[in-house]
């Protein structure tokens, strides 16, 4: 039998150094099995940047499930919007295998 592709959500995620392991640890305990991370230079245009233009970010993508979606992002809200830089962007994504990406849904209810 031939597997499907599943649709899923790939979210990338911009943050500061300093609270990259602690989002990693977070997107784990909501049963994201891999995390890929680069590191990116952000240029930001404007006076109300919090942004240290000489320095670099990281940039983390992860596959979830798109029920996770609204759960994940009002997670790091609390945890992390108030104090620190960060950024995300959505895309649509067809996956082959997704259990290799992340936990089922129904396990994080």
């Amino acid at each position: 039998m031939i597997q499907s592709l599943t649709p899923m959500k790939l979210l990338s995620m911009t943050c500061e150094h300093s609270i990259a392991q602690r989002a990693i640890d977070l997107l784990q305990s909501k049963g994201i099995k891999s995390v890929r991370t680069s590191a990116v230079r952000l240029e930001e245009f404007g006076n109300d940047t919090s942004v240290d233009l000489h320095e670099s970010q990281l940039k983390l993508e992860f596959l979830v499930h798109p029920e996770m979606v609204q759960s994940l992002l009002e997670e790091f809200s609390k945890k992390f919007f108030s104090r620190f830089d960060v950024g995300f962007y959505l895309t649509d994504a067809q996956v082959f295998r997704p259990e290799i990406f992340c936990a089922p849904v129904a396990v994080h209810k």
